[in-house]
Parts: structure tokens; C-alpha cells; sequence
């Protein structure tokens, strides 16, 4: 048998130097065990070996997210990559199996233009990123989903077991020893946004760390098997990847990225800064390295029963209403059992028209959840939001379409806002992460509504266009200036809730799906989707009142997750009962 007749592998210890030794030399090579080679296909892999050890994972003058600082033992050695993945290595990959990544399969990727993502941006892929690349540039536009793939493949090819890095193994391994916080003199050991000029560079051009890694800061972003949380609260401290969610569904969970990138800015090429993505999110600026271990590690989530129930819970026996927090008051409408008539003639994705039949009660927010108790939740936890994370969101001006705008949040708009108006630039994430705060406050189950429970409680027995007269009801273009306003200053529906047209958009638990074809009848989420595309319902101070409309849904964009015209309202779950 030849080397073309079955995959050809070969896996030696030692730099790659010393894996050839001429027949008839005297004596043989010394082999290096800080280094491990790989010849796969006819193409090269470098690895550096990372010696067990003990680090202080974190940064206490980082983002919310880098904290608390916490001790993690890495009780075994392991092999990194010496560099990211590069276009050679994975262009074996998807010759030897065919393979076709998301962004050529979607036919587009997230674009980076000097930090702010343009999305989409139409046949983007790892061949063809927008930009020059040789075949030792590291391969971008990759997912999370596509990165795992390789992988895989790379394990079967071998017989070993190559994987993403845990999020503690890649800061230990960036560290190398050091425990400063900081990237010291940026330029000397990464690509990033201020000396990049615009695209990846090959791989290993810059200094590498104390321990032979080339490229942990900037370049491309590196995939990890953890999913991201908001903070390392409970955080593993083994070293094994954080795989644990209570509260969102499957396809809403992100992953962490490392390393920062070449479009990316200084800070967030330190050894501590955390980004995340959906595993189908892919830019210009996303590649991997791996590692190789031992045995196999766990990459799904560990989703636990409650999750499912907490985002469709019916039966929570029980209503201490109204709630107040801190000195901060929820005043919440109880909205019956009943059923009503779902979607409208006058869009695709609303049709068809169907039976929705909601058994039992639940208490929906009076108003949109106001800047004051936003900020409740904020200094109650130091939450971050993803603007603040992000440093920027969408604004626009006039009728001037959207543009990313540096520095805009939730406190630093381009307008003034007041303590009672809704709160908005907060991402569909942003707004679960407070119910669970509320949650946990108050020992209720509180969430965002689903998307039938919106449209019931807004129509309150109506089966037009709107639940009124738009014009008394709702800030919309003609109306408010193109700016929020004081919750409750236009004329309610007939259950008592203001501002469910207009003012802002307000999130859904529910998934994007093209039509209602096989959507829930009872009332519960549709949180089963392919892609993380959240629901949005009622519009908002910038939409024509056409927007409005009390059956009118968008989905978001996977680069729109933050604006500075969406909001939300809460809901919670009472004892059923019979329509």
C-alpha cells in the first residue's frame, strides 16, 4: 500500500527538522519534547508543548465579563498549535472531504470595517475574505460549527484527538507564565486594527510569547469549546471547558472567541479580553487554533431540564404583584385565558392566520421597561451590556439608513433620556440576562413574552390592523421626533397597556421562521430554529406607522443585535385557567 492509497499520516516528536534523518547518518536526531510535529496530507502541523500548572484566570480592570479573577489549576500538559489554523491547512481539510463552510453555504460573512460589522456582506468565505491572502495567512470567515468540522477530521486522520482549546487552556497558554493583565507593546506580538492595514497577515511574522506561540494577540480570532457567560461566576477552576446552560435554547447559546484580531482594537487583543458568537457566526476576523489531548472532551452544552421550562413555564402558582426592587416598582396587567386569530393577510411571514388558544393567565408589563429599572439591574450586578461590550450600536439620523455608531449604549444615546422612558440599545441577550436577574430578585418566574402572548395581550380582543387609533396610541416617525418617550404618555389598549405600538421595538423569546407553518397553538415560544434570528414585535419611534401593526413581526439580523430603538417588556407566568 502507498501513501496514496489510504490517507497519509505521519506524527513524530521533535521540530519538524529533526523528523529527517539521512539513512546512513551516524547518529540520530535528539528529539525536542517541547515540540510536536505533524505531516498530514502533504501538509505540515506545528505544535508547542503547554507544561501543567496553575494560573489567575481573569482581569480585574477588564470588562465585566473578566471577572472575578479566579485561580485554575491545568492539572495535565497538552499540545497547542504553534499558530492558528492557516489557508494551507485548512484547504486540506475541505479537499480531502468536500467540506463547505457557513459563509459559502450562506453565501456571506460579517465584514469588519475598522471594528464595526457591515452584515452581511455577500460571498465572503475563507477562499475569498475581502482581502489578499496567502496560504499561510490564517483562515477566517470560520464558525465555531466549521471549526469543530476540522477537527474532526484531523482526529480521524491521525488517530488522536485534536479539539478547540478550553477558554482556560488558551489564557494559560497566552499568559505562558506572565500575570499581568495587559499586553505589553501590542505591536511587537500582534495584528490588530491600528497596524494590520487592513487584512490577516501570514502567520508567525510577529514575536512569539515565552512559551513558542506565535499570534495568540490579534490576526484572527480564536474559537473555544466554552459557551460564554456574562461572568466567570462559577466558572470551572480544572481547566475543562464551561459547557453548562440553565436558561436560553439550544440554537441562542455562544460560544468564546480569543485573541482579538486584525480589525480589532488594542485592548481587545489582551490575554483576558473575551468575545462570543452563535457557532454558525462568521466574520472576516474569525479563525482557530487547536489543541491536542489525551481523550476526548465534551463540546455540547449541558443544557439542563429547567432551561426549556423556564422559557414555556404555564403553571407558576402564586403572584406577589405589584413587585418592587430596590425602591424600584414593576407594575404588571393581568391579561385571561382566552384565544384569538394569530398573523395577518399582509405579509408572508405573518400567514397563515391561525388559531391560537393561550390556557391560562399571565402577567404582562404595564410599560416597556424603563431606563430606571435598567439601571437597577446594572449596579445591582455590574452588568455589561452588548454596546458597552461592543463599544458601538446602530443609530441612525433623520431617514438616513442605519450606520454603526462608536461609543452609543444604553446611558449615552444621541438624544437625552429620562429615567421613565424605555430603555433601549439592549440586545435580545441583554434583556434575559435581566429577567434571570428579576428572576432570582424576586423567586418569580419572570421572562420575556412569547411572541403569541405579545400579540394577544396587544390586540386585547381586536382583530385589526391595531389595537386603536395608532395616532393616540403610539410615537412612530410622523410623531415623535425620532426619539423615545416617557412610558404611558399615549392612550392605552384596552387591557391597560401603553406603548405596545411604537416607542421601541420590544424583544420575543421567539426564533425567525419564515411563515407559521407549524408554529406553537398553545401560546408557548417557538425557540426551534436553525438560526439565532430573535423576534421583535411592535415597532418603534423611527418606523412609519405601517410598522406598527399589531401582527407585524421582524426577525434580527445576526449583526443588528443592538439599536438604539429596541427594548422590552416582562412577563410572568401565573395559575392556569380555563378560557
Amino acid at each position: 500500500m502507498t501513501k496514496h492509497d489510504k490517507p497519509y499520516v505521519r506524527l513524530c516528536l521533535g521540530s519538524m527538522a529533526m523528523m529527517i534523518v539521512a539513512a546512513h547518518q551516524a547518529s540520530a536526531s535528539v528529539v525536542d519534547p517541547k515540540l510536536l510535529g505533524l505531516h498530514v496530507r502533504g501538509v505540515n502541523f506545528e505544535f508547542v508543548r503547554i507544561p501543567a500548572g496553575w494560573f489567575r484566570m481573569g482581569s480585574e480592570t477588564g470588562d465585566t465579563d473578566e471577572k472575578p479573577v479566579h485561580r485554575v489549576r491545568i492539572n495535565k500538559s497538552f499540545y497547542m498549535g504553534k499558530t492558528e489554523v492557516t489557508v494551507r491547512q485548512f484547504r486540506a481539510f475541505t479537499q480531502a472531504t468536500g467540506y463547505k463552510t457557513e459563509a459559502e453555504k450562506g453565501r456571506w460573512a460579517a465584514n469588519y470595517a475598522w471594528g464595526f460589522p457591515i452584515v452581511p456582506a455577500h460571498n465572503l468565505s475563507w477562499r475569498q475574505p475581502g482581502f489578499t491572502q496567502s496560504e499561510d495567512n490564517p483562515a477566517v470567515c470560520i464558525s465555531w460549527n466549521d471549526a469543530v468540522a476540522f477537527c474532526r477530521w484531523l482526529s480521524k486522520e491521525t488517530g488522536d484527538y485534536y479539539r478547540l482549546p478550553s477558554e482556560a487552556e488558551w489564557e494559560y497558554a497566552c499568559r505562558a507564565g506572565s500575570d499581568s493583565d495587559d499586553t505589553a507593546g501590542p505591536d511587537e506580538v500582534g495584528w490588530y486594527r491600528d497596524n494590520s492595514r487592513g487584512a490577516t497577515h501570514p502567520a508567525g511574522q510577529k514575536k512569539p510569547n515565552a512559551w513558542g506561540l506565535y499570534d495568540m494577540h490579534g490576526n484572527a480570532w480564536e474559537w473555544c469549546l466554552d459557551v460564554w457567560h456574562c461572568d466567570y461566576k462559577g466558572a470551572p477552576d480544572d481547566g475543562d471547558p464551561w459547557l453548562k446552560e440553565d436558561y436560553l435554547p439550544r440554537v441562542a447559546i455562544r460560544r468564546v472567541l480569543r485573541g482579538g484580531a486584525w480589525c480589532r482594537f488594542d485592548f481587545e487583543v489582551s490575554s483576558t479580553y473575551r468575545y462570543r458568537g452563535t457557532p454558525d457566526f462568521r466574520s472576516d476576523g474569525t479563525g482557530f487554533r487547536i489543541v491536542r489531548s489525551e481523550a476526548p472532551v465534551n463540546e455540547e452544552p449541558e443544557i439542563s431540564k429547567p432551561a426549556y421550562e423556564y422559557l414555556n413555564r404555564q403553571s407558576v402558582t402564586g403572584s406577589k404583584l405589584p413587585l418592587s426592587v430596590d425602591g424600584v416598582a414593576f407594575e404588571f396587567v393581568r391579561i385571561p385565558a382566552g384565544e384569538f386569530l394569530m398573523g395577518s393577510e399582509e405579509d408572508s411571514e405573518e400567514k397563515p392566520v391561525h388559531r391560537v388558544r393561550i390556557g391560562y393567565s399571565f402577567d404582562i408589563g404595564k410599560t416597556e421597561v424603563t431606563v430606571r429599572q435598567f439601571r437597577a439591574f446594572t449596579e445591582a450586578i455590574g452588568y455589561q451590556t452588548d454596546a458597552e461590550k461592543e463599544r458601538w450600536a446602530w443609530t441612525r439620523t433623520g431617514r438616513r439608513d442605519w450606520d454603526p455608531e462608536q461609543l452609543i449604549c444604553w446611558w449615552n444615546l444621541p438624544f437625552t433620556q429620562y429615567e421613565d422612558e424605555p430603555v433601549t440599545c439592549v440586545s435580545w441577550y441583554d434583556a434575559m440576562e435581566f429577567c434571570k436577574w428579576l428572576s432570582d430578585e424576586t423567586g418569580m418566574q419572570i421572562r420575556l413574552p412569547s411572541e403569541a402572548e405579545w400579540e394577544y395581550a396587544c390586540r386585547a380582543g381586536t382583530t385589526g390592523q391595531f389595537a386603536g387609533d395608532v395616532d393616540q396610541m403610539a410615537w412612530h416617525r410622523a410623531n415623535s421626533g425620532l426619539r423615545t418617550h416617557p412610558v404611558g404618555q399615549k392612550k392605552p389598549n384596552a387591557r391597560g397597556l401603553y406603548d405596545m405600538h411604537g416607542n421601541v421595538w420590544e424583544w420575543c423569546l421567539d426564533m425567525w421562521h419564515k411563515n407559521y407553518e407549524g408554529a406553537p397553538t398553545d401560546g408557548s415560544a417557538w425557540t426551534e430554529a436553525k438560526t439565532f434570528e430573535p423576534i421583535m414585535r411592535g415597532g418603534s419611534f423611527v418606523n412609519p406607522p405601517w410598522w406598527l401593526r399589531s401582527a407585524n413581526h421582524m426577525r434580527n439580523n445576526p449583526g443588528n443585535r443592538f439599536s438604539y430603538n429596541q427594548g422590552f417588556r416582562l412577563v410572568q407566568a401565573v395559575e392556569p385557567t380555563s378560557p
